[in-house]
């Protein structure tokens, strides 16, 4: 059947690049550089590697607690769902959106400058660490709320009438809610800080601040040290597959979680706990808005500025491209995969699923290195890297959508795949009056979350992208390394627009809670 081959052939397609891959961090020629070993350089960018996303993780799961607590026990906090929209936009958010607005509001010449002393510098750990906060403090906050409203009315109900202890109540009725969440949670916001890019290449401030995943770029892109780059990358696979395949141990998370308005009864916190609860959400929440904010009049100074706009015409029409190409393949490959690991089953599905999801575990710029070395004999990427782009992007993504689609599907072949198959329809047929109306309600989330999560990359970008096709994010990237931030601010505008129309979509189209 046409969907087996279909099926077979993304799979031959998706094993040969990570293949490929893999053979060129085994070193064609020139093998890993293992003097590194003896580096202090080395060990210092491993143990900065490991501090900030360290710090990071702590710091967004610790922030996130009491507010996620606040967001369900208060049932008339102002504002709360658009809050919690709010989060996920900044969950999805362009890095070099955030980076643009960071340096506006807090940069030697930002608007919160004057309050911050001449001592005080964005650039190093401080300014990587609000960047990465403000990244994952989103996600923690969702995941935390819609743990917290699962807890049933009848265990607050039942610690109201024993008289429980704020500290009682804690550790009887919460913390069992939460136990299971927390540490896969840490350990997610830590591979994303570990494997973290745009904003230690930007905010890093030098080599003192720098990570794996910068080094390699540099390495490769700089001082085209492929023996250099390959140790860097296969030190950056090892850590960060161990450290995944740790955390995968205490549980997996939705990434479109969705905090519900929690059960019919929930006690009512104390009233100063109330009022210190929502001066701590006004906090947060002018956190997650002055960077964004702080972009608008910034960027109504630079339509006045003599602005390249057919530049941005063309990063915009090559993001929206790019992004929408890796995205619709992405998807093809999700629905294909899950559908043949359905029909076949036992090895086969195994297999299929490690092919969908060892992305997971192989970070984008290690994947990058190994396939920009592999065809780099035969291939000049200055002209064929959008062609890389599409490819890589679209299997970057592929675990968070094929972890969406596949129960979808496998309800689907539970229900109605042996009628479909009775009727006799064509594929067409099939597709559009059998298998589009079941799946719409997951396909049209993922695609939103996809398109919105590759309209901001940089990773592979910086190892693949041409002047001759430029993007967003990397004319933002030019113009702020080049103090135009004016006309940084106008481009992160338009980004973050294109963002929030695909969140629009997401939320839109995501089936409604009751």
């Amino acid at each position: 059947m046409w969907q087996h081959r279909l099926s077979l052939f993304f799979l031959a397609l998706s094993s040969f690049v990570t293949l490929s891959a893999f053979w060129a961090l085994g070193g064609q020629g020139t093998g890993p550089d293992y003097s590194l070993l003896s580096d202090p350089w080395f060990w210092q960018l491993l143990g900065f590697t490991f501090k900030q996303a360290l710090l990071s993780s702590l710091l967004a799961v610790g922030l996130a607690l009491p507010l996620a607590r606040l967001l369900v026990l208060d049932r008339q906090l102002p504002l709360k769902a658009f809050f919690l929209r709010w989060c996920l936009l900044c969950f999805v958010l362009p890095s070099l959106v955030l980076i643009t607005g960071l340096i506006l509001l807090l940069g030697r010449q930002g608007w919160l400058a004057p309050l911050l002393g001449p001592e005080w510098q964005i650039y190093g750990l401080q300014g990587i660490l609000i960047a990465h906060v403000f990244l994952n403090l989103p996600l923690a906050i969702r995941l935390l709320s819609a743990q917290w409203a699962s807890i049933p009315s009848q265990s607050w109900r039942l610690a109201s009438q024993l008289q429980l202890s704020f500290w009682q109540q804690l550790y009887h009725v919460e913390w069992p809610a939460l136990r299971p969440i927390l540490a896969p949670l840490f350990g997610l916001i830590f591979l994303l800080c570990f494997n973290s890019f745009a904003v230690v290449l930007t905010l890093g401030g030098g080599p003192a601040s720098s990570t794996l995943e910068v080094a390699i770029y540099q390495a490769l892109k700089f001082d085209f040290n492929p023996g250099e780059a390959l140790f860097l990358a296969w030190t950056q696979l090892l850590l960060a597959g161990s450290l995944f395949w740790f955390f995968q141990r205490f549980g997996k998370l939705s990434w479109l979680a969705v905090a519900d308005s929690g059960p019919s009864w929930q006690p009512r916190p104390h009233r100063l706990t109330l009022y210190l609860g929502r001066l701590y959400y006004l906090l947060i929440g002018l956190f997650l808005s002055l960077p964004l904010l702080v972009l608008l009049p910034r960027a109504v100074q630079g339509l006045n500025a003599q602005l390249p706009w057919l530049l941005l015409l063309q990063a915009s029409s090559w993001s929206l491209l790019l992004a929408a190409s890796a995205t619709l393949l992405c998807l093809s490959m999700a629905l294909s995969l899950s559908h043949f690991a359905i029909v076949r089953g036992g090895l086969w599905a195994r297999f299929t699923r490690l092919i969908a999801l060892h992305q997971l575990v192989v970070p984008g710029m290690v994947l990058a290195v190994g396939v920009y070395l592999f065809f780099l004999p035969w291939i000049y990427w200055q002209d064929w890297g959008w062609l890389a782009l599409i490819l890589l992007n679209s299997l970057v993504a592929l675990p968070y959508a094929f972890s969406q689609i596949q129960p979808a599907m496998f309800q689907y072949h539970q229900s109605y795949a042996r009628l479909s198959q009775s009727l006799a329809l064509t594929p067409w047929q099939h597709w559009r009056d059998v298998l589009w109306p079941f799946l719409k309600p997951c396909l049209l989330p993922s695609a939103g979350l996809v398109l919105v999560l590759l309209l901001g990359d940089m990773t592979l970008f910086s190892l693949f992208g041409s002047a001759h096709w430029p993007t967003l994010p990397w004319v933002i990237y030019e113009l702020a390394g080049s103090y135009r931030l004016n006309e940084a601010a106008l481009a992160s505008l338009l980004l973050l627009g294109f963002s929030f129309l695909g969140l629009m979509w997401l939320e839109r189209s995501r089936p409604s809670v009751t």
